[in-house]
């Protein structure tokens, strides 16, 4: 009996907020078209502003013309430039990578130094 009733309480309640759902739709449905359009009239015809001043169009431009040479050869040193620091950057990885291999194995050799079980003065304090 309480399954029954629970089951009904849920599809009164699924129900009503589908029914509340519809209900607010139609009813702001109208109005939201209307506040929609109050928001396009604020349009300003920019062409008018233009018309009472001189236009900017037929004012005489200077053009500056493009040197393609110049271009290239700007293209030029920047590969050469490109290159020099790629070399400079593997020939720092380098240094770095031999450094780090030499400081390991100086390292390697201690460890082994400290925990070799072969004591120079024959005492057993290794053992």
């Amino acid at each position: 009996m309480a399954k029954k009733f629970g089951r009904f309480l849920m599809v009164t309640a699924a129900l009503g907020a589908v029914a509340a759902g519809v209900y607010y739709c139609l009813q702001n449905k109208d109005t939201s078209v209307d506040d929609d359009f109050d928001d396009d009239d604020d349009f300003d015809d920019f062409d008018d502003d233009l018309d009472e001043e001189e236009n900017p169009r037929d004012t005489d431009r200077n053009y500056v013309d493009l040197d393609l040479e110049k271009a290239e050869d700007f293209k030029e040193g920047l590969d050469a430039a490109k290159a020099e620091a790629t070399d400079k950057i593997v020939g720092a990885a380098k240094e770095v990578t031999d450094k780090v291999k030499e400081a390991a194995e100086k390292t390697e050799v201690k460890v082994e130094e400290f925990f070799d079980d072969d004591d120079s003065d024959g005492s057993m304090d290794a053992m």
